[in-house]
């Protein structure tokens, strides 16, 4: 019985692992890409592990070990999407703009509508008018609700431990 809470367990054990090595190698080589890479691999470790572990106490199986790992890629995947979804989301856009220009886009029209200019005018008009967490008067802007501070301060503390300032994208 023991067993078997193990193997349904294997591929969670092996995310953990994935996250701590992750943050931990981001932290020390400050190589946010390496970090991932090696992160993944010790959750895969720790995931065969633990299977190999559980099926020398009794239980056996290949199509076990087969889904404990497509399990735990599945999880590592999600957990490097999320890492990746602010360099992701540009991209994204980018491509639906190119696919929806066959004739192309031109190097300026990108850098305008690309711009730090462009994109902080465009998260102060939705912060402005649709969630009405800031305010513009007389030329300043203002916050009016405090809880965008309180998750912008958490998600800096999240974003500080998984991935370093030192470290590259």
């Amino acid at each position: 019985m023991q067993a078997d809470w193990v193997l349904t367990a294997a591929p969670l054990v092996g995310l953990a692992i994935d996250c701590v090595a992750q943050i931990a190698i981001a932290h020390l080589a400050k190589r946010a890409s390496f970090s991932i890479t090696v992160g993944a691999a010790c959750g895969l470790a720790a995931t065969i592990g633990l299977v190999a572990f559980s099926q020398a106490s009794g239980t056996s199986g290949v199509g076990i070990l087969i889904l404990d790992i497509l399990t735990y890629v599945a999880l590592a995947f999600g957990y490097w999407v999320f890492l990746n979804l602010n360099l992701t989301s540009v991209r994204i856009r980018l491509i639906r703009e190119m696919l929806h220009r066959p004739s192309g886009i031109s190097r300026e029209e990108l850098l305008r509508r690309y711009s730090a200019e462009e994109f902080l005018r465009r998260r102060l008009e939705r912060l402005q008018q649709g969630s009405r967490q800031f305010s513009y008067t007389d030329g300043r802007w203002y916050l009016r609700k405090r809880s965008l501070l309180f998750a912008a301060l958490t998600l800096n503390a999240l974003r500080a431990l998984i991935i370093p300032k030192q470290a590259d994208p």
